[in-house]
């Protein structure tokens, strides 16, 4: 999460629920009684493999009063639906029974459609595999992906036990005997939704390391203690400012060892994307699907009453006033690493030409 994130999420901590209460009767009166208003005002959470791509998006679109906390497809989604009992970030419940926002980039679609729900593809990505740079293995098949990060797709101890090492893994690694080290996104992840759709994962097996992000500390453990990391510091491989996702690509390139799954923009020196069934995760790839973990990337729009600013952000986003515009949001998603789904060499040039998604 950037800083403005963190003060955004510091300020109501400070005031707790009470401050959200007491001004959401005023907010109604100008957003409908469907919708409070956005979090802290200006935030609005959303795909967490996404956020530094909503972050200079937001920049460029000029678009003032605008926040983009990130920490998940699933809260974001939760946050549009008004979800009992909401999410919980920094302390503070946010979006309990109420919706609190009507836009959500996410890294799947919606679940399921409501009236007046919008699904809107913006870009492809892949769910890539991620090691360190130097280790000598370069491919893993999709049934030892699974198995790995969940056996048969049960977690199962037994089934686990099968494929818990580099050389039960894949071939051709640095070292056959040593144990995986894995590491994934939680489940408010899209990406995680993604990963078991992918490949049948039910439940992970127990030695899968989960990385949540902390509105104080950061990217840290899911067993680390609230406000602390033990993946950021001196010494450790990952920054308080760091996305999950891009903390699971310096995770990987710390350690040969490691395996995690995340997006492309988990991209950073050291680390390398394992080819899945001999496919790699390539521009090319991703955009026609031959890599068979690829995936849509979506700027969603919820029901209900729209906040100034998220209509202002969205008619940027999709060229309302100006095709340019819809150009220049996609450049912010390719910048951070994304596919877009029409070549933007192409003439005439097609941003955000990713087809229809599951809510019309």
């Amino acid at each position: 999460m950037n800083k403005m994130g963190k003060l955004v999420l510091s300020a109501l901590s400070v005031f707790g629920i009470a401050a959200c209460a007491a001004g959401s009767a005023d907010e109604a009166l100008v957003l409908g009684e469907s919708q409070e208003a956005l979090i802290a005002g200006s935030g609005f959470f959303g795909s967490d493999t996404l956020k530094s791509a909503m972050d200079a998006a937001v920049a460029a679109s000029l678009v003032p009063g605008l926040t983009y906390l990130g920490s998940g497809t699933g809260n974001g989604e939760k946050c549009m639906r008004g979800t009992v009992p909401g999410v919980t970030w920094g302390g503070v419940t946010y979006c309990n029974g109420v919706k609190q926002q009507t836009m959500a980039p996410m890294s799947r679609d919606f679940t399921s459609c409501q009236p007046g729900d919008k699904s809107n593809r913006v870009a492809k990505d892949a769910v890539a595999v991620w090691t360190k740079s130097t280790q000598a293995a370069t491919n893993a098949t999709s049934a030892k992906v699974k198995g790995a990060f969940c056996g048969d797709g049960t977690g199962s101890a037994a089934s686990c036990a099968l494929t818990d090492t580099w050389g039960e893994f894949t071939t051709g690694s640095s070292s056959s005997a040593s144990a995986l080290k894995l590491y994934r996104r939680d489940d408010a992840s899209g990406t995680t939704d993604a990963f078991k759709s992918f490949t049948g994962c039910a439940t992970f097996c127990s030695s899968v390391k989960v990385v949540v992000d902390d509105s104080t500390a950061g990217p840290r453990l899911s067993t680390d203690a609230a406000g602390t990391s033990s993946l950021v510091g001196a010494g450790k491989p990952c920054l308080s400012s760091d996305s999950v996702t891009q903390c699971l690509g310096k995770v990987a390139a710390s350690d040969a060892t490691v395996v995690a799954y995340a997006g492309l923009d988990a991209g950073t020196a050291g680390a390398k994307t394992l080819t899945v069934n001999g496919t790699a995760p390539t521009t090319a790839n991703v955009r026609s699907g031959a890599y068979s973990f690829s995936r849509y990337l979506y700027l969603n729009e919820g029901n209900g009453t729209r906040a100034p600013a998220e209509q202002d952000f969205l008619d940027w986003a999709f060229g309302v006033n100006d095709p340019a515009d819809a150009a220049a949001f996609e450049d912010t998603l390719v910048n951070a690493g994304f596919v877009a789904c029409t070549d933007p060499s192409s003439s005439p040039r097609t941003p955000l030409n990713c087809g229809a998604g599951l809510c019309p």
